[in-house]
């Protein structure tokens, strides 16, 4: 009496919240709350038949019992609603068989009794056989509902009702055992069972219960449009597996109730197996027919996410690298304006200087001179910035050539303008590489550039050439300082630079050529070596 009371009133709380939210779920809890009060006034009845000891059936108690369950099977009817269109008629067949499949050792139970004298007439045989005929009805859309869970909250919620329903589906059987061999007493074991069932009904109820305190309404929906088909598949064979054994297990106790006293009568459990395992059969093969369209849906399905991750990492990439170039350019821009502004100032103090130079003053004095040798230095500065920053943003294709090395490398000293206290010694052996002559070019450039303005008081540059299978290697050693161990491995990031002047792309751009020829570069201390590995066969 008293958990019927307690499923009853949580029923009706859940309910009116339901109403005050305006949940679409509000019609379905209002006829599970009526099947609520039906049980409730059957278990009122039932203790005022314990009062006076009596235990008659059939009795009034049974008929609120039985009433009860048309308005179960509208709730779960009503609650499928939104999922409706996606339950095929496979599905609807599944759950019928598997549900049905409980009455079979109701059936066969009650057949046979009828053939017996004992003191129940039809009537009450008829009664009695019509609570597990009614549970079966109950759980088909119970079974329906379980292959659709979707939300962790909601699901766990679906779980609890089908345990709940299924322990008084069992119940229902074993309460039709115990009237047919008329071993039913008040405080029998099959009333533990239903209490187990309330138990779970309850719980469920409260954790439903629960998600009435999120504004979400989204998150409190037991089914929503989204929802694909999942398949018998996903619960179909736990499901198929434990009821089956249920069912197994009920035939047994059945046979022992009506052969208790009486040989073990193999006729009587063989036809019953046979038809077991017919069904079984043949709820496999709908699951084997239904396992293609499942793994199919499913692969599709794992396409589809994997495409659209595909496209939102794509997309933030691009976002991120276009931050970074932004960034980048924020960053050489301030650095442009900041390093060209000095030679910028040393060419106009050197033009209004010459400009207000005496009339008769020549090209060859010696002032003049200084003069427009610091105007060309200061124009070498700013082209040597912008081809920097040309080389490093430059991303056209390679043209391909056979070209020497070392002519390379002459040629690129030849375009320096090297300080009278630098030696640069070119050694080892010669070797032809296909690669593109003006990028490379530019990188030896960049390198032998480097080395020199690491050496602002003189010193040697010594450029090796080594051929290695393959590869040809190409070793810039300088007589520098060396580079700080703490910024070694940040030497080829762009806009990174030891110096005061400088754009910092200098060694990135060395780095992006040597890359696009599928070549690598590293560098090292003592003494401060830049080693370029290049293959000699590049293919276009």
């Amino acid at each position: 009496m008293i958990l019927p009371g307690i499923l009853l009133g949580i029923s009706i709380v859940l309910t009116l919240k339901l109403f005050k939210q305006g949940n679409s779920q509000f019609n379905a809890f209002v006829f599970f709350t009526i099947g609520a009060s039906l049980w409730f006034i059957a278990e009122q009845i039932w203790t005022i038949y314990d009062v006076y000891h009596t235990d008659p059936f059939p009795s009034i108690a049974d008929i609120f019992y039985l009433s009860a369950y048309p308005f179960f099977i509208i709730f779960f009817l009503i609650s499928l609603k939104p999922i409706r269109k996606n339950i095929s008629k496979k599905i609807w067949l599944f759950s019928f068989i598997l549900s049905f499949a409980f009455c079979i050792p109701s059936i066969v139970a009650c057949l046979d009794s009828l053939q017996t004298n004992d003191s129940l007439d039809v009537t009450a045989k008829s009664i009695a056989l019509s609570y597990p005929i009614l549970s079966s009805f109950q759980l088909v859309p119970v079974v329906v509902g379980i292959m659709f869970l979707a939300k962790k909250d909601v699901s766990y919620f679906w779980m609890l009702l089908l345990f709940g329903f299924l322990i008084y589906c069992i119940s229902d059987t074993f309460f039709l055992f115990s009237q047919l061999n008329n071993s039913y007493y008040d405080g029998h074991p099959v009333d533990v069972m239903y209490l187990y069932s309330f138990t779970f009904l309850i719980y469920a109820l409260y954790n439903r219960l629960k998600l009435t305190n999120n504004s979400d309404i989204e998150s409190q929906e037991m089914f929503t449009d989204k929802i694909k088909f999942e398949t018998i598949t996903k619960f179909g064979i736990p499901l198929t597996l434990m009821m089956f054994s249920l069912i197994v297990i009920i035939s047994l106790i059945s046979a022992f109730y009506y052969n208790f006293d009486n040989e073990f009568s193999v006729d009587y459990v063989v036809p019953g197996v046979i038809v077991m395992i017919a069904i079984f059969f043949a709820i496999i093969f709908i699951l084997n027919k239904n396992m293609t369209r499942f793994v199919q849906m499913k692969t599709n399905e794992l396409e589809e996410q994997k495409n659209n991750l595909t496209h939102i990492i794509d997309k933030k990439t691009q976002e991120l690298l276009k931050a970074e170039r932004l960034s980048t350019i924020g960053e050489l821009s301030g650095r442009l304006a900041h390093d060209l502004r000095n030679p910028l100032s040393v060419i106009k103090i050197s033009l209004d200087l010459l400009k207000q130079s005496p009339a008769d003053t020549k090209i060859s004095d010696d002032v003049t001179t200084k003069r427009l040798e610091l105007i060309e230095s200061s124009v070498e500065r700013i082209s040597h910035q912008i081809d920097d920053v040309l080389d490093y943003v430059r991303n056209s294709p390679l043209k391909l050539s056979r070209r020497s090395i070392r002519k390379i490398i002459l040629g690129s000293i030849e375009k320096i303008s090297v300080p009278h206290n630098i030696k640069i010694l070119v050694s080892g052996l010669d070797a032809e590489i296909n690669c593109d002559y003006i990028k490379i070019d530019a990188a030896f450039i960049n390198l032998i550039l480097n080395s020199i303005q690491a050496n602002p008081e003189g010193g040697t540059i010594e450029i090796k050439i080594k051929s290695d299978h393959d590869d040809v290697i190409i070793d810039f050693i300088d007589s520098g300082s060396g580079i700080p161990d703490e910024v070694m491995n940040q030497i080829f990031e762009p806009l990174f630079t030891t110096k005061q002047q400088g754009t910092g792309l200098g060694l990135a751009s060395c780095k992006n050529i040597v890359e696009l020829h599928k070549g690598k570069i590293t560098v090292k201390n003592n003494p401060t070596t830049f080693t370029v590995r290049l293959p000699k066969n590049l293919e276009s």
